[in-house]
């Protein structure tokens, strides 16, 4: 599933990329040129927004609540997104692009030799060319991941 999450709820945007989902950003732009896109990449467009309505070719899902975890659950729940293993961290929470497997000796300057010494796997953005690995933060992200997939019955 491709989403289309409007700026006011770009915080969403981010978590929905790390659990693994195609979620596009659209800046302020009228509404025509919102349900153009959405229509153009076969997007779902989540929004706060009360002017934005589900028409015959473009779907709108409209969160009811202003905290993030409420939001994903929402999500979760209408849409029927879960949480997978495999697809979480996949993609850039930046850029929305999936990323690559990167070698290791290709990360040693751009990363701390702390990370370097204790990481064996790192991906990279094509696009950003921002590099990843698993680490505490990551940790912590697939704690709140996983208690808002069972709060919402999508685990």
């Amino acid at each position: 599933m491709k989403l289309l999450v409007t700026d006011e709820s770009g915080r969403l945007a981010r978590w929905l990329r790390l659990m693994g989902y195609d979620a596009a950003t659209s800046a302020a732009t009228p509404l025509a040129v919102l349900y153009q896109r959405a229509v153009n990449e076969s997007r779902v467009i989540v929004t706060r927004n009360s002017r934005v309505q589900s028409g015959r070719l473009v779907r709108v899902l409209h969160l009811e609540r202003q905290d993030l975890a409420g939001q994903l659950k929402q999500v979760m729940r209408e849409l029927g997104l879960t949480l997978d293993a495999d697809r979480t961290f996949s993609r850039c929470d930046v850029c929305n692009v999936e990323l690559q497997a990167i070698e290791k000796a290709q990360v040693k300057e751009r990363v701390p030799p702390y990370v370097f010494q204790t990481q064996e796997a790192f991906h990279i953005c094509p696009s950003c060319q921002r590099v990843y690995w698993a680490a505490t933060h990551s940790q912590r992200a697939s704690t709140f991941l996983k208690t808002v997939a069972e709060a919402s019955g999508h685990a």
